[in-house]
């Protein structure tokens, strides 16, 4: 819709200077308001499209190549209805290409570039053919030239500010994924995992739903990190990382909440249902051949806390790390649920 008031605004300070032209009897005052006309229907149907949404169908949904394809046809009107007006072909047409600079790409720019040439050599034949006696053919030679070659320098321009949006786009995906994304596991970092859980806590707030909070800690890690080294330590990480994400639903978020402990987010599960689960990536990561020694594996401890009224996403996380501790001490690789009894992880170490 802005793109589209700025076409509009474009249409007004149009009909401003032709104004000016009629007023110094370049135009012909009837022509002139069928040219206002054919401005206000063109906007009209316009921004009939975009209220509708059926502009959202299109790859384009701010339709800059139609509203230049149709800046151009109204520039083909003004050229067959005013003998006098040629110079204003020029400015007119580098208007409709820098509008479509910052937004189209460059195999559209062509397809524009084809249509904004072709209607104006056809303008320029149906003006020779209608005002053949009060033509100056030199100045529509030199007319003609003056645009041909702005419009296809406005179309490379164009066509190399695509590139360069296109890059910053890659760029700018990049940074985004830096910004939210822990380096090493792949996983969501600290500051992304603090989001979803305020926003999961906020829906569980709202409509009542269910939320389980599992904390999951690499047992002994500091100890694999001082016989293997931290190389492997940080392939360890990232093997438990992958194992975990393989278990999980599009639905879950895992991130890694510092150092060798993940946040697992399980949206619309109970306590029982997350208990399913956390065993389930328990066994999966304690198979995972991830130490070079043989026979040697990893293992997790994990904590469960489902969401209770009242609860805010620091007390949720909080219940979920005192379940963890609650693991840790009762001998590692198992799960624990916050207010059970005692562990409910049948798992032991070998």
């Amino acid at each position: 819709m802005r793109r589209f008031l700025m076409a509009a605004s474009t249409y007004v300070l149009g009909f401003a200077i032709l104004a000016m032209c009629a007023g110094l009897g370049l135009l012909d005052r009837a022509h002139l308001l069928w040219i206002g006309g054919s401005f206000v229907v063109v906007n009209l149907v316009f921004f009939t499209l975009l209220r509708s949404g059926w502009n959202l169908q299109l790859q384009d949904p701010s339709m800059t190549a139609q509203q230049i394809c149709a800046g151009a046809a109204q520039v083909f009107v003004i050229l067959i209805l005013a003998d006098r007006l040629h110079f204003l072909a020029g400015p007119f047409y580098s208007v409709l290409f820098v509008f479509g600079m910052l937004q189209l790409r460059a195999r559209t720019l062509v397809w524009v570039e084809i249509f904004v040439l072709t209607t104006y050599f056809l303008a320029m034949a149906l003006r020779i053919a209608l005002f053949q006696d009060r033509l100056d053919l030199r100045v529509e030679a030199v007319n003609a030239v003056v645009v041909v070659g702005s419009s296809v320098w406005y179309a490379v321009a164009a066509g190399y500010i695509s590139d360069l949006r296109g890059r910053l786009r890659e760029s700018l995906r990049t940074i985004e994924q830096l910004a939210i994304r822990d380096a090493l596991t792949d996983t969501w970092n600290r500051r992304h995992l603090d989001a979803l859980l305020f926003s999961e806590v906020q829906r569980c707030e709202r409509l009542r739903g269910r939320l389980t909070a599992c904390m999951v800690d690499v047992d002994h890690f500091k100890n694999v990190n001082d016989r293997y080294g931290h190389a492997t330590g940080d392939e360890v990480l990232k093997g438990v990382a992958a194992g975990l994400k393989a278990q999980l639903r599009s639905i879950d978020e895992l991130g890694r909440f510092g150092g060798e402990e993940f946040l697992l987010l399980l949206p619309g599960t109970s306590a029982d249902e997350a208990l399913i689960c956390a065993e389930r990536l328990r066994a999966a990561v304690a198979a995972l051949p991830l130490l070079p020694e043989a026979g040697a594996r990893v293992t997790v401890s994990i904590g469960l806390a489902e969401f209770a009224p009242g609860d805010t996403p620091a007390t949720l996380v909080e219940r979920a790390d005192r379940a963890l501790y609650r693991a840790k001490r009762g001998g590692r690789d198992r799960v624990v649920v916050d207010g059970a009894a005692g562990a409910v992880g049948m798992a032991r170490a070998a």
